[in-house]
C-alpha cells in the first residue's frame, strides 16, 4: 500500500500531535496515543513500555496497554528479554521504527519458543514498533499488534509511525527527564475564554476536559453525569461557540 495519506488523515495526524503536546503526564500521553491511533492504523492491541538500561542492556518496564489484560501483557514476552533478536533496535542511540517481520521472517518466527509460548497464546502475529531514544538514552517502546489472519503492517503504517516518532520522542524526553514539557491549560485562562462565549460553570468544566483529550466515558465518570447529559452539554457548547465537533472546540480554546 502507498504511504500517501488522504487530506483528512493528515489533519487527524496533525491534531494527534497537537493533543500529545497538551498531555501533562507520561501515562496520559500513552493512553491518549493508543486510543487515538486506532483512527489511523488498524490493530488488535497496543503497548507502551518505558525503557531503561540495566547492566548494559535495555529493559522494558511499566507497560501501558490496550486490548490486553495485565496478565496477558506479562505473557507477551516483551519484558523478560525473550526478544533478543531486536536488541539492536532497542539499543540504537536514536529513535527507530521497525516491523517484527523486518527483524525475523514469519516462517522462522513460528519456530521460535517465544512465538509458541507467548505470542501464539495471545493470538498475536504481526507487530509494528517505535523504539524511542534521545542522545543514546532509551525512553520507551511503542508497539501495535495484529492477529495472524490480518495483514502485516504496511508502508503507510510505517510512514505514520515515522511522522509521529520525532514529536513523541521530544515529548517523552521532556516528561521522563523530570519536567512536564506540556503546555498547561490554566483554569483561569479557560474560564476567561469560556465566559466570553457565555458558557456555564459545568460547560467550562467540560471544555477543560475536552482540551485534556478526555474520552466521553472519562468525562462522565469525572463529572458524575450520564452520557445523555454530556451530549446535551456538548450540544449547548457547540451552539454557543459556533463549532461542530470536539476537535474544533479543542482548536478554538487552544488558541484562546
Amino acid at each position: 500500500m502507498s504511504s500517501t495519506l488522504f487530506d483528512y488523515e493528515w489533519q487527524f495526524l496533525v491534531q494527534l500531535i497537537t493533543r500529545m503536546t497538551y498531555c501533562q503526564t507520561y501515562e496520559e500521553t500513552c493512553e491518549m496515543l493508543l486510543q487515538q491511533l486506532k483512527t489511523l492504523i488498524s490493530f488488535q492491541s497496543g503497548l507502551v513500555f518505558q525503557a531503561a538500561r540495566e547492566d548494559g542492556a535495555v529493559a522494558l518496564i511499566d507497560p501501558i496497554s490496550t486490548g490486553l489484560s495485565e496478565e496477558n501483557v506479562d505473557r507477551t514476552g516483551f519484558s523478560d528479554g525473550s526478544f533478543s533478536l531486536w536488541d539492536d533496535y532497542l539499543a540504537a542511540p536514536s529513535s527507530v521504527v521497525f516491523r517484527l517481520s523486518d527483524v525475523v521472517a514469519p516462517a522462522r518466527m513460528e519456530k521460535m519458543r517465544v512465538y509458541r509460548d507467548c505470542w501464539q497464546r495471545n493470538n498475536i502475529y504481526w507487530g509494528l514498533f517505535a523504539s524511542l531514544a534521545c542522545k543514546d538514552r532509551p525512553l520507551a517502546v511503542l508497539g501495535l499488534l495484529r492477529r495472524k489472519i490480518d495483514d502485516d503492517f504496511s508502508a503507510r503504517d510505517i510512514y505514520i509511525f515515522n511522522t509521529l516518532k520525532d514529536p513523541l520522542e521530544r515529548k517523552l524526553q521532556s516528561l521522563l527527564a523530570g519536567g512536564s514539557g506540556a503546555f498547561v491549560f490554566r483554569s483561569e485562562k479557560i474560564a476567561g475564554a469560556a465566559s466570553g462565549y457565555g458558557l456555564t460553570k459545568r460547560e467550562t468544566e467540560i471544555v477543560t476536559l475536552v482540551c485534556r483529550s478526555k474520552s466521553s466515558e472519562e468525562m462522565c465518570r469525572k463529572l458524575s453525569i450520564s452520557r445523555a447529559t454530556l451530549s446535551k452539554h456538548l450540544s449547548n457548547i457547540y451552539t454557543k461557540t459556533k463549532v461542530r465537533s470536539r476537535t474544533q472546540l479543542f482548536g478554538l480554546f487552544a488558541e484562546a
